[in-house]
């Protein structure tokens, strides 16, 4: 079930009931201008996964217009990315080695194509399982790490086709190392002609984003290096893309063999939580300009539905791109319909150019990433979190090295296990401090101190998630009141958010002990969500019903009942404004 009800196309269904002539006319020249941007990507990422340029147009195509109908955000483009292609070179490429296959044959591609399978399907199970949620704890650290990582990859991947020399055969190295030990031997065979084109390329694109970041600076590259080719008869001079065939993409079934399902495992889990964190991220980042409501788990239930369907047609894993997104927002794209018309024509332009494709050198692509890769690197992001948070850094520098000189899909679970590690760090800190009255009748917080001193009645507060973490820290507080002389522990639970097992056994602990010595606990500030676990528990009886206190309307009211409720356990008559605080900050009761 979708966040929109049971029919998954309940989003488009909205958008094409009020849809009329004016949208659709701003919706056709967004369209426009995003597939004169995404044609030259879709071959360039192809070049990255390792497959010929047709699963590249393909995947756009098919998941572009599927992707479009299922989002919830009016904008998202989906298709081939630059970080889950290189994620699928690095899953693939190790599996198809390890069978003695080479990079882009027949066993490649069908990798490939059950790789999408398999990132399709676990993405389903997160949308099944309502995981989408759980990206809030992948933080931007971990993105930027992974994408920054990435333009780098795509710098050292490509740079062999920008300088038109082979590469040596493949090395125990991985990541960038690799890529610079494979081209080093062949550098004294660098070719002018590709590196010419590759430094024409990427001036034409930086000249064309002067004039307008509207004008088709990679496809006009294409064009005219293409031109240059046929024209001057350079084919043999240079790497080629060569002839892509035209026909539709045929229905394919993946591998059945078990043994290639556990070896890419890693690599689709990684691929999938990529793709859900990035695409999420995207369709919130253009919700923020456009005002429109999205929900994460019908973005993440799209991303493997169409991974999923697309896969039996020869499509390579792809995702949400926010360059392509961003773009058809800019465009003045209206609604979903823009990205449809997208895949249109991007596919009308492969039917119809794909014959003169051939001639499209491979160090105009390279040019094309070479922007691209720029484009990703967060050159001043380690600097300015490292002033702010530390913790912070060492998420984004520990993944973008182990990006750079790790598996891929190694270097995403890294940052995300760094990343969590650190907000259990954070999180696993008791919070706790001593409530101390004032002489205005309200109260003020104090550090709480491991002896308790002379004190009959202790007021404690406890903050955050109470949960078995900090389950130790909590008992040894609640042990050093026990052995004092206080007679009746308050602890207010107002400020807490959550309460597990393991944090309710630890006060059945303090409550028993505290009773066998006569003594008593009172909890206070009492919500329903935390009442609720108390009772289930069998707390209630333990402590007795008259000493647990709701939160009340004023603030306070709860603690106000509490000091009174203690008053009657001292069996004396107890004044609240008698409660002051020592010199140390305990709070004391003025016999």
């Amino acid at each position: 079930m979708t966040a929109f009800g049971n029919n998954p196309l309940a989003p488009a269904l909205a958008t094409f009931r009020n849809y009329n002539r004016h949208k659709l006319r701003r919706d056709f020249v967004a369209g426009l201008t995003v597939s004169v941007v995404e044609l030259p990507q879709a071959i360039a990422y192809a070049l990255i996964a390792g497959v010929p340029p047709e699963y590249g147009l393909y995947t756009s195509v098919i998941q572009g217009i599927l992707g479009a109908l299922l989002s919830s955000s009016e904008h998202l483009t989906s298709g081939p990315t630059n970080t889950q292609s290189l994620l699928i070179a690095a899953a693939v490429t190790r599996v198809a080695g390890g069978m003695g296959e080479d990079v882009g044959g027949a066993v490649y591609l069908q990798l490939v194509f059950t790789l999408t399978l398999l990132k399709g399907l676990i993405q389903l199970a997160f949308w099944g399982g309502r995981f989408a949620n759980l990206v809030q704890f992948i933080s931007r650290s971990v993105i930027l790490g992974v994408s920054t990582g990435a333009g780098v990859l795509i710098l050292s991947g490509q740079l062999a086709y920008f300088l038109g020399v082979p590469k040596a055969d493949a090395n125990r190295l991985w990541g960038v190392p690799s890529d610079l030990v494979r081209i080093w031997p062949n550098l004294s065979d660098t070719n002018p002609y590709a590196v010419g084109i590759g430094v024409g390329t990427i001036a034409l694109i930086l000249v064309a984003r002067l004039i307008s970041r509207f004008f088709p600076g990679a496809l006009l590259a294409v064009v005219i290096s293409a031109t240059l080719v046929a024209v001057l008869g350079w084919e043999e001079r240079m790497q080629v893309v060569g002839a892509i065939p035209v026909h539709l993409p045929q229905f394919t079934l993946p591998t059945l063999d078990l043994d290639a399902w556990s070896q890419l495992l890693p690599g689709a889990l990684a691929l999938a939580m990529l793709g859900s964190i990035e695409s999420i991220a995207i369709a919130k980042t253009i919700a923020g300009r456009s005002g429109e409501q999205v929900s994460p788990n019908q973005e993440v239930f799209t991303q493997g539905l169409k991974n999923t369907l697309s896969s039996f047609f020869q499509c390579i894993p792809g995702s949400a791109s926010f360059t392509r997104s961003a773009l058809d927002y800019d465009a003045g794209a209206e609604t979903r319909v823009a990205a449809i018309l997208n895949g249109c024509f991007v596919a009308a332009m492969f039917f119809l150019l794909a014959d003169y494709a051939r001639f499209i050198p491979y160090a105009t692509l390279a040019g094309i990433l070479f922007v691209v890769a720029w484009g990703l690197l967060e050159r001043s992001y380690f600097t300015r979190v490292y002033r702010a948070n530390r913790s912070d850094a060492v998420v984004f520098a520990a993944t973008f090295l182990s990006t750079i000189l790790l598996p891929l899909q190694y270097a995403v679970f890294i940052g995300i296990f760094l990343n969590i590690a650190f907000v259990l760090r954070v999180s696993s800190r008791l919070h706790i401090a001593q409530m101390v009255q004032t002489e205005g009748g309200g109260f003020m917080e104090r550090p709480i101190y491991d002896r308790a001193g002379e004190q009959k009645v202790i007021f404690v507060q406890l903050e955050g998630e109470l949960y078995f973490a900090v389950a130790d820290q909590l008992r040894e507080q609640l042990t050093a009141i026990r052995r004092s002389s206080v007679r009746v522990a308050i602890l207010r639970l107002k400020q807490i958010h959550s309460i597990d097992a393991t944090i309710l056994h630890v006060l059945e602990d303090f409550a028993k002990e505290m009773r066998q010595r006569n003594g008593h606990v009172i909890l206070c500030g009492l919500r329903d969500e935390t009442l609720k676990p108390i009772q289930a528990y069998g707390l209630e009886q333990i402590i007795s019903k008259e000493n647990l206190f709701m939160t009340g309307p004023g603030l306070f009211d709860g603690a106000k009942l509490a000091l009174q409720r203690a008053r009657v356990l001292v069996g004396t008559s107890i004044d609240a404004s008698r409660f002051k605080a020592d010199d140390e900050g305990d709070l004391t009761y003025e016999i």
